[in-house]
């Protein structure tokens, strides 16, 4: 994806010397207090395009590995033939592409390895979305076709348009599709029943009333914004710092991701034990050369005693809506083992490192 890596600045404020052109000029003194909700929003969106990224990179790195464990790499003088490996990426579908979706496409091709073959819009006015279709991402408005035909649907429509869609697409999601929603108004359970699938991620987020003055860079834009660590720590939904963050995601997002990642494993033929090896090095940074004493192991995923003879065998597919709904054995490794934690943070934040790097070579 580096490719399609640019080095933006953000548009300058051009009012942001001239107070008496500025939008907080026109407020009364009561419609003042209200400026701290578009920091809120901001820190909002950010967070849900920086974890959906999240999301995705985990996924392909994934099935990165999978595809060098099933094909090792080939010896230093084969590299050309190395390079030119085929690719085995999460198709991703994103239905609805309004404000939030269309930051949430920059964020996917910034920061998550998306190419623009690995993408599908599906909105009503496809022909807004010229530069995506120059790029070669498919844009068209066909939400049934997007639901049947992807990895990971992300749902970016309002409260309002979800009954239509969910009519549109109820019994054309792929048993391997994971919905992840952005409508923030409609619960899982509601989700699941009027999607009629049990595969939905959801974020949480709250916020403090304490916490509403904190300082938030609401004159960047998403990717500006997540170039800053501490803005990226934020996000994380097992940050240690989210007490005096000016929003809050719950731990349960990054349980539901590690559990779909999980699921993802199984429906491509891994067994657990090869499963737990890819999640250690993929969410964990546990490098495959070295033995680290920190580390998940198949008995932190299900309650079935393991035996090291059934390890050969694939997890069960794990149920989203218990996972959301439940506590898990993922549950408790999460909140007591703060080495672990500490481990998806850092490996967490990489995921935005890495384009910082890519940004300094040019």
């Amino acid at each position: 994806m580096a490719a399609l890596i640019k080095n933006k600045s953000n548009v300058s404020d051009i009012t942001r010397d001239l107070p008496s052109l500025q939008f907080e000029n026109a407020l009364t003194d009561e419609e003042r207090g209200y400026l701290v909700l578009r920091a809120r929003c901001h820190a909002i969106n950010v967070s849900l395009c920086a974890q959906a990224a999240y999301f995705i990179a985990i996924l392909n790195d994934a099935r990165k590995e999978i595809l060098e464990l099933r094909n090792p790499k080939l010896t230093k003088s084969s590299k050309f033939l190395q390079d030119s490996q085929e690719r085995n990426p999460v198709k991703i579908g994103i239905l609805g592409c309004g404000r939030l979706g269309s930051h949430l496409v920059n964020t996917l091709f910034t920061y998550a390895d998306v190419e623009p073959e690995d993408l599908k819009i599906s909105t009503r006015r496809p022909e807004t979305l010229g530069e995506l279709q120059e790029k070669g991402v498919h844009c068209f408005h066909d939400n049934a076709s997007l639901a049947s035909s992807v990895h990971v649907l992300f749902l970016c429509v309002l409260p309002s348009q979800l009954p239509g869609v969910a009519e549109e697409i109820r019994g054309k999601i792929s048993s391997h599709c994971t919905v992840y929603s952005f409508v923030s108004a409609v619960p899982i359970p509601r989700l699941r029943q009027i999607l009629k699938t049990s595969h939905i991620i959801k974020p949480d987020i709250t916020w403090k009333v304490d916490n509403v003055e904190k300082d938030w860079p609401t004159d960047s834009d998403i990717n500006g914004t997540l170039e800053n660590p501490n803005n990226v720590d934020i996000t994380c939904p097992l940050s240690f710092n989210k007490e005096d963050a000016v929003i809050n995601t719950s731990e349960k997002l990054l349980e539901m991701m590690i559990y779909s990642f999980v699921n993802m494993c199984t429906v491509l033929g891994l067994t657990k034990s090869e499963t737990v090896t890819i999640a250690n090095s993929v969410i964990l940074g546990v490098q495959k050369a070295r033995e680290s004493p920190v580390k998940m192991k198949v008995h932190y995923f299900t309650r079935k005693r393991s035996e090291t003879a059934l390890d050969t065998q694939p997890f069960p597919k794990f149920d989203m809506g218990t996972v959301a709904a439940n506590e898990t054995p993922l549950t408790r490794v999460i909140t007591k083992n703060e080495e672990i934690r500490k481990m998806i943070i850092k490996k967490y934040k990489t995921t935005f490192d890495k384009f910082h790097y890519l940004k300094g070579m040019r």
